[in-house]
């Protein structure tokens, strides 16, 4: 009688072991989380695109563009402050991450910083001596003759 509350119990703590970890050591498939995140920022889905990069971001906080997305889809939702914040570590990960750049050029321009956007402008001069996508939509922006929306192209 003995002997069978033992290996009961063993059995059982195999099984709950088994259990808890299928539960709780899941691995994160970062690269579907990535796709999501940019299906639900096209369909301009800010909020489940923010608790998808939310997830993405702990799974990969080194991943520069992951912040930029993350800081793009709160300045969608007119989270000033947050979206900055993580701008800000965007561009501590990747100083010359470009769209990060002009995401936060445009950040800057809608809470009327227009001279920190010019920063960010000369930035992507530099890092684009003959140009590219980003400058052209941060100038443009500043201009106030286009709005950008998501292009992860």
């Amino acid at each position: 009688m003995k002997f069978f509350r033992i290996f009961s119990f063993l059995v059982i703590l195999v099984l709950s072991s088994a259990i808890y970890s299928a539960k709780y050591d899941k691995k994160v498939d970062s690269s579907k989380l990535y796709e999501e995140a940019t299906t639900f920022l096209k369909k301009e889905e800010y909020r489940k695109a923010l608790r998808v990069l939310n997830k993405y971001t702990k799974a990969k906080p080194k991943d520069s563009d992951g912040w930029t997305l993350y800081a793009f889809a709160q300045r969608k939702l007119k989270n000033f402050r947050k979206a900055e914040a993580n701008y800000e570590k965007a561009l501590k990960l990747d100083p010359e991450n470009k769209i990060a750049l002009e995401y936060q050029g445009e950040l800057f321009v809608e809470t009327d910083r227009s001279g920190l956007a010019q920063v960010n402008l000369n930035k992507l001069k530099e890092l684009c001596p003959t140009s590219c996508d980003e400058l052209e939509q941060l100038k443009l922006y500043i201009n106030k003759e286009a709005e950008k929306t998501f292009d992860n192209s």
